[in-house]
């Protein structure tokens, strides 16, 4: 039987399934990343609470990492610098917190992650969801984190839905109209 501690754990995953699957639902990055701190936060909590300490590390890095996007981004500014500077301190982060080798799946994939969420415009950066979801999905089947599990699920379909709706809802180019040819009278 599961200590009311890892139930509770459990349950705040379930609170941060709601909050990614919200997120990826939304069409400006800010707004993506502002929703998606707030489930992070919940999620180290969850990681914690469960024992997944690499899940809990690295999810720790990526609460600063968005804050730090976010208000790179409000500034306008962009560039590769805190992005590889954040990969590294996941990287750091996922030694110190080695559970065995599904470490280097979430690893990998918040690293992908922050690459992509630190140079791609919000379109772009919801396709690269497919593939870091993935990853960090399988992590979770190891760490048995089954609202991680729940919400790797739902984020990747929710990205899927999203790119199809705003696909969409993209403005198809519109079909030249035709030129009426100019009138001509035949003189008889």
């Amino acid at each position: 039987m599961q200590s009311f501690i890892t139930l509770f754990g459990h349950f705040l995953g379930f609170i941060a399934v709601g909050l990614f699957f919200y997120s990826y639902q939304r069409t400006q990055k800010s707004k993506i990343v502002i929703i998606q701190t707030v489930a992070t936060a919940l999620s180290v909590i969850q990681y914690l609470l469960i024992g997944a300490f690499s899940g809990f590390a690295l999810n720790l890095v990526c609460i600063i990492r968005n804050v730090i996007f976010y208000h790179r981004d409000k500034n306008q500014r962009s560039g590769w610098l805190s992005p590889i500077l954040l990969s590294l301190c996941i990287g750091v982060a996922s030694i110190f917190s080695w559970e065995g080798v599904h470490s280097l799946l979430i690893t990998l994939g918040l690293v992908i992650n922050t690459i992509c969420m630190g140079v791609l415009d919000a379109k772009a950066f919801r396709k690269t969801i497919l593939i870091t979801s993935s990853l960090i999905l399988i992590y979770n089947v190891f760490a048995s984190s089954y609202s991680g599990i729940l919400s790797e699920s739902i984020s990747l379909i929710s990205v899927i839905i999203g790119i199809i709706r705003y696909r969409s809802t993209q403005q198809a180019p519109q079909p030249a109209k035709a030129v009426p040819a100019p009138k001509t009278t035949l003189a008889a």
